[in-house]
């Protein structure tokens, strides 16, 4: 098999011209409060802009108190947990809403990053499996907003650690209380300056009022009240988690077998027989490391979990984006069929996660913005 040089003289140079310049802006929100329960709104109104939200940055500057004899630290993508939804707007149009925002983005991170993403994002909250550092493809055009719903609470976000023998002899010992207090919070956006070429070839599709396609993919987070029902790409159980728990570990609840019912057709066709308490579960790891595949198309197995960690953070993925085209476009049943060796602990939540594309479509002239898939 030949191989093509890695220094081809004779290759054209490919140079990317389209953008002559990119400039970082900050916006803030129009409230100062953001205590538990508020309501956050950042909203860019810059018609005529052209911007890259895929790459934005919501900055949170704040601080971690711990009422108590007990020590705090943040879990693993603390920021967050600290909202209970996030809600962003094209248009005054939802294009999107993320509900359990802590949820669904480790769940994400767990199966989308890498090692080397994880380090990249410390940061964030990340840096997994270390503590997370602490500091002491499409733009679009229109107004668009940025919604966050506080968490009731901080309970996610912090680990406590009780300090031995903190109460004095004779008195009960107090729980230790963690409390974030948020000082500010603002959306770094570049902002994008096409060439000549391009520009003209915008404003003539905005002029026409032609169609611009927004596509992506929707993380659609269920909790799932019984264990027995629900429709789902990735599943994990969780147990409930008090402040001396880290929310991040979830727990295999001696699950047996995962089976998704999508029209009577079974998937997978054979039952999993996992056992993780003989650290028999092999077929759930090798799922977790072909979602990447799946979802980007790609041959690269790119996991962060490994095999030996996957015990404390296990997720049961299920693959049902290649099935016949009549049951793409027709009205589906669904069942999720779960097996167990022992009964669910009490107060076991169980959250499914639902992946799938989305297509919309946006007049940038009359600021219509339509689902069309």
């Amino acid at each position: 098999m030949l191989l093509a040089p890695v220094f081809d003289v004779f290759r054209k140079p490919r140079l990317d011209e389209s953008i002559t310049k990119v400039e970082w802006r900050t916006y803030y929100p129009y409230v100062k409060s953001f205590e538990n329960n508020d309501v956050i709104d950042i909203t860019v109104n810059q018609a005529d802009s052209w911007l890259a939200m895929f790459e934005g940055i919501i900055t949170i500057k704040g601080k971690l108190k711990v009422t108590g004899g007990g020590t705090g630290t943040l879990t693993h993508n603390a920021g967050a947990y600290l909202f209970d939804s996030c809600t962003y707007e094209l248009c005054n149009e939802e294009l999107d809403t993320v509900r359990y925002t802590g949820i669904t983005s480790t769940m994400r991170g767990y199966l989308c990053y890498t090692p080397e993403d994880s380090r990249h994002l410390a940061i964030a909250g990340w840096n997994y499996p270390n503590a997370p550092i602490l500091n002491t493809d499409v733009a679009t055009w229109g107004k668009q907003s940025i919604r966050l719903v506080r968490a009731r609470n901080d309970a996610n976000s912090v680990k406590v650690v009780e300090r031995a023998n903190t109460a004095l002899q004779g008195s009960p010992q107090t729980q230790s209380i963690a409390k974030i207090t948020i000082e500010s919070i603002n959306l770094k956006v570049p902002h994008l300056t096409p060439n000549d070429d391009i520009k003209l070839q915008l404003l003539t599709r905005i002029k026409a009022d032609e169609p611009m396609m927004i596509p992506f993919r929707r993380w659609e987070l269920h909790e799932l009240t019984a264990l027995t029902q629900g429709s789902t790409i990735e599943i994990w159980s969780v147990k409930t988690c008090s402040a001396l728990d880290n929310v991040t570990l979830f727990d295999n609840a001696n699950i047996k077998s995962i089976r998704f019912v999508l029209n009577s057709d079974y998937y997978p066709q054979e039952r999993m027989l996992l056992d993780f308490s003989r650290d028999q579960y092999a077929d759930a790891h090798f799922n977790y490391t072909e979602f990447n595949k799946s979802y980007h198309n790609c041959q690269e197995k790119r996991s962060l979990v490994n095999f030996a960690e996957f015990k404390s953070r296990p997720m049961f993925v299920i693959d049902c984006s290649r099935r016949h085209l009549g049951m793409k476009s027709s009205t589906v049943d669904i069942k999720l069929d779960i097996e167990a060796t022992t009964g669910f602990p009490p107060d076991t939540k169980a959250y499914c996660i639902i992946i799938h594309d989305q297509i919309m479509e946006h007049l940038p002239l009359s600021e219509i913005v339509r689902n069309i898939a």
